[in-house]
């Protein structure tokens, strides 16, 4: 092959490449997806990540088929999507803690959330709701505040584990209003749960949609929403802001694929979640849940991601939190 032929052949590539890309994307897909979903099965997260894949495989054409990667915060599920194929089989429903969180409280994560994902969409907002049991007589936050101040370290707040969702609303609870109280980390929420509800603990965060059947049936006590305004699942239970203005802390469930998926692959991606979030049946189901359509596009992902990444990193760094 003579060197003008090869040059010739070399241009011909650069100028297909593009056109290969999208010939490939307009054929996709032409198998099942696969959904990771980062935490074990029966939480918010594989509730959401289950709703999501039945929700977009009818728009997509194909199955999504979802499989539980719990450990590590969701870090070990993030880390497969992360080195998966970018060819848009391989997606992950990403979390605070896997997509803001864990870079700023583990030492190694096994990816850089900000270079090794693609955003695709903004599926959902959830708020969460801060928890105390009957015995302890706290109805609002205004209590709970009060208390605090007048006892500096004698109540406790029960947490999943160091840097964990639960344990960061409290640092920010600790910072805006003020006050001390000491944190008590466990290995996993149900732990947490079931001392908070046997009175060894005082107080606690969690998702709302988890807590609802607690709060529902009397076990528990919601005395706020971590959302910017009240929630019609919980009726009667203010936000914190109304006690402590500015106080906004909520989980979001968005969509992500590894670096380098084509963009009509991400595009079209983004146009199912999209579709599907359109649906009056999803909205209502979604309402059940207290969980809140957000859509919109993987820019304004990507722009969102960046956000909370700051805030987390100044959240944690305030809270003098050392990765572990």
């Amino acid at each position: 092959m003579s060197i003008s032929f090869r040059a010739a052949f070399a241009a011909c590539f650069v100028v297909m490449a593009p056109l290969m890309g999208v010939a490939s994307a307009q054929t996709w897909p032409d198998k099942p997806l696969r959904l990771a979903v980062p935490f074990a099965a029966g939480g918010t997260t594989d509730l959401l990540g289950r709703l999501v894949a039945e929700g977009i495989a009818p728009e997509l054409g194909q199955p999504v088929v979802v499989v539980n990667r719990a450990g590590a915060g969701g870090s070990l599920g993030a880390a497969e999507v992360a080195r998966a194929a970018p060819d848009g089989y391989s997606l992950l429903l990403g979390t605070p803690g896997t997509q803001a969180i864990n870079a700023y409280v583990y030492k190694s994560i096994g990816y850089d959330p900000r270079k090794d994902f693609a955003p695709v969409a903004y599926v959902v907002q959830v708020p969460n709701v801060l928890l105390t049991n009957p015995q302890s007589g706290f109805k609002t936050m205004a209590d709970v505040v009060r208390a605090a101040k007048a006892n500096p370290g004698k109540l406790n707040w029960g947490s999943p584990g160091v840097g964990s969702s639960g344990h960061l609303m409290l640092e920010m609870l600790k910072q805006r209003a003020q006050v001390d109280i000491t944190h008590v980390p466990y290995k996993g929420a149900s732990q947490a749960n079931n001392d908070l509800l046997g009175g060894q603990i005082q107080l606690s965060g969690d998702n709302l949609p988890t807590a609802l059947p607690f709060i529902n049936s009397g076990k528990l006590v919601a005395f706020a929403v971590t959302s910017k305004d009240a929630v019609p699942t919980a009726p009667g239970v203010a936000p914190v802001s109304a006690t402590l203005p500015g106080f906004e802390l909520t989980s979001w469930f968005v969509l992500m694929a590894p670096a380098g998926t084509p963009s009509p692959v991400v595009n079209r991606l983004n146009a199912a979640v999209e579709n599907w979030l359109a649906k009056p049946e999803t909205r209502k189901r979604l309402s059940e849940l207290s969980a809140l359509p957000v859509g919109g596009s993987p820019d304004s992902l990507g722009r969102h991601l960046e956000s909370e990444q700051r805030k987390y990193r100044d959240l944690t760094t305030a809270a003098k939190i050392e990765p572990q």
